[in-house]
């Protein structure tokens, strides 16, 4: 008897998770691989959902364990039971708070007011003369004071924009590549153009010639809503990839980098 409660308990509990994925089925939140693994123990359905590592792995975990959860009996469902709590559990704390931050996020985001330029955005810095993409702001400095005084900011109370520097400009102004850049509003130019940089994918899904702006991936076009529509939407393609660039692939912090580089996860984007 006991076996059959824990059997319709845990069935009640993936029931549970389903729901709370469909309730947060808008927000394109990202789940860590080894969470993924705990809560889809079982292969088959399950095994599909592994390679997504995005809130779009809840629904088929769940219905696959709540498949697999039918035909188990005694040890097997109370194991079933344990597990399923302590997905439900991780759920509700850890990608609840991830979900209501990307929220909160989202909601600053929707006011534009002061904000001149949209993730996506390729520009020329007016100063150092590098090209670039935005890739998230903040509406005034968010750097301390030293990096201010280092940097000579002389209007931190500006919007601040988060961006790839195109890395072939990079070897040729400053003799090797940056990975990112904090630039003043005053100090970005508009053109139209593209630009490499070998995380760029991690941004941005396309380009779109017709709109001379990459398009975000599905986290900063949630995190900053925009119209990201386009109809010649194209793969970013050998704009992330640095072996087609010889003069990246050509300098000195390049090859020292090479390795360690290839190895790296950048992160997809600021809060």
């Amino acid at each position: 008897m006991a076996g059959r409660g824990d059997k319709r308990l845990a069935l009640a509990v993936y029931r549970a998770m389903l729901k709370w994925s469909r309730t947060n089925a808008d927000v394109p939140f990202s789940l860590r691989p080894g969470d993924v693994h705990a809560l889809a123990p079982h292969g088959s359905a399950a095994a599909a959902a592994l390679s997504l590592q995005d809130a779009a792995a809840i629904p088929p975990i769940a219905r696959a364990e709540f498949d697999a959860c039918r035909q188990l009996e005694g040890e097997e469902a109370e194991e079933a039971l344990d597990r399923g709590i302590d997905g439900v559990r991780l759920l509700h704390t850890v990608y609840s708070q991830q979900v209501q931050g990307m929220r909160e996020v989202r909601r600053d985001r929707e006011d534009k007011t002061g904000v001149k330029f949209a993730v996506g955005q390729v520009f020329i810095h007016k100063k150092y003369g590098f090209r670039g993409v935005v890739y998230g702001w903040d509406r005034e400095c968010q750097r301390d004071e030293d990096w201010q005084r280092a940097m000579n900011v002389q209007h931190p109370h500006q919007p601040f924009y988060y961006c790839l520097p195109d890395e072939t400009d990079c070897v040729r102004l400053f003799g090797g590549v940056r990975i990112t850049k904090y630039v003043a509003q005053d100090n970005i130019q508009p053109i139209d153009s593209r630009i490499v940089h070998r995380a760029l994918d991690n941004y941005f899904s396309s380009y779109s010639a017709s709109r001379s702006r990459y398009i975000p991936c599905r986290k900063l076009q949630y995190e900053y809503p925009d119209r990201y529509e386009a109809e010649d939407a194209a793969p970013v393609g050998d704009d992330a990839n640095l072996l087609a660039h010889e003069e990246v692939r050509a300098s000195p912090a390049t090859r020292l980098q090479a390795g360690r580089d290839g190895e790296r996860s950048f992160a997809k984007a600021k809060a």
